[in-house]
């Protein structure tokens, strides 16, 4: 079996959870942000 996405490669792994962070970071700005509009 050939694995041609690195799942468990670290670097991956970081990059996965630095853009999770930001999603998180944006979706909370939204919430934040929609009374005042």
């Amino acid at each position: 079996m050939t694995h041609d996405f690195p799942l468990f490669d670290p670097n991956t792994y970081l990059i996965a959870k630095i853009s999770l962070l930001i999603l998180l970071l944006l979706l909370f700005l939204a919430i934040s942000a929609a009374p005042a509009v």
